[in-house]
């Protein structure tokens, strides 16, 4: 059971998202902040993170920036008005696994969740158009800074990751094991010298 945090300054959204997801048996505690500051001051470390970016103090960008830096396992899903590009890869950078639009129905943020917690970049569909629109057209990352190339199938595996598939996907549609797939993860995080798969996507640009 995974304990999830929401960090939102408007209290009639942030009530209605707390309500939800109490009411569903994979998640254990809720925990909601009105701010950045207030979440840094109580410690939590949640499985999964629904952070707002238009926030009072602290944004939700730069929040993000800090709150990887404190806990990089904990994966924050940004929960925002905004759809623009800029915001998208400002979050992406900042260390956001996924992005997602405030008009997502309660059960679609649940799913995106647990598609987080299970490895999964989760997006709205007109978030995941731009991404995938943008890096339609870039050329596979074959070699890091040290010039040691990926291999064919870690080339294969970049690609399934950056479109957000998950382990289990990624291990399915290569008829390979879970565990094989961490393996070449592994692997393609040691070359390129990255530790995230936002870092990945980030090759791409």
């Amino acid at each position: 059971m995974m304990n999830i945090a929401i960090v939102e300054d408007d209290e009639y959204i942030r009530n209605s998202v707390v309500q939800f997801l109490s009411m569903q048996p994979e998640f254990n505690r809720i925990y909601n902040y009105g701010s950045v500051e207030v979440y840094l001051e109580s410690r939590a470390v949640p499985d999964v993170l629904l952070l707002d970016i238009e926030l009072p103090g602290i944004t939700g960008l730069e929040g993000a920036f800090i709150i990887k830096q404190k806990n990089p396992s904990v994966n924050i899903l940004m929960l925002t008005v905004y759809e623009d590009k800029e915001r998208i890869f400002k979050a992406l950078q900042a260390g956001a696994t996924g992005y997602l639009l405030k008009n997502t129905p309660l059960p679609k943020i649940k799913a995106a969740i647990l598609d987080a917690a299970d490895g999964g970049v989760p997006m709205s569909p007109i978030v995941a158009k731009k991404v995938i629109a943008f890096f339609a057209a870039k050329p596979p990352v074959t070699e890091s800074a040290g010039n040691e190339q990926l291999t064919t199938r870690e080339t294969e595996v970049a690609h399934l990751l950056i479109n957000g598939d998950t382990y289990k996907q990624i291990a399915w549609q290569l008829h390979i094991s879970p565990d094989t797939v961490r393996q070449h993860i592994k692997n393609i995080y040691r070359k390129l010298q990255i530790n995230s798969r936002v870092q990945l996507i980030n090759e791409f640009r």
